[in-house]
């Protein structure tokens, strides 16, 4: 499926922090997605729970109160309808090399917050929607 068809495709975004959430869903919505906002991992499992064929894509906060995103992550891989959703994971902290595994062999990709490029996330979407 190419980018110009994601006018129906929606992105579940799940990260506590208010900026940062506002800030990759009006950048989603500049690129055509409709986006559903999450501010913990509980948010996230009603939501997906409600909409499991909807959401075509996770943003996810690696480090969240309430539920973290590794057990998002962990609960989505578990539910037969939920793990064919490519994850994004984002994180603000530098991650041991023992993670960084981790989330290579867990989500489709991975951000650093702070270190934003527009080109690489809109290639990132490409490859994964």
């Amino acid at each position: 499926m190419s980018i110009s068809d994601k006018e129906t495709k929606t992105v579940l975004i799940c990260d506590d922090d208010d900026l940062l959430r506002e800030f990759y869903s009006r950048v989603l919505k500049t690129q055509g997605f409709c986006t559903l906002s999450a501010t913990n991992g509980d948010e996230a499992i009603a939501i997906l729970e409600a909409n499991p064929d909807k959401v075509a894509l996770a943003i996810v906060d690696l480090l969240m109160p309430v539920r973290t995103g590794w057990e998002l992550i962990e609960y989505m891989k578990n539910k037969e309808e939920l793990k064919h959703i490519p994850v994004i994971a984002i994180t603000g902290l530098a991650t041991s090399f023992d993670e960084f595994e981790k989330v290579k062999a867990t989500c489709n990709a991975v951000l650093h917050k702070g270190d934003f490029d527009l080109e690489q996330f809109t290639t990132i979407l490409k490859e994964l929607i």
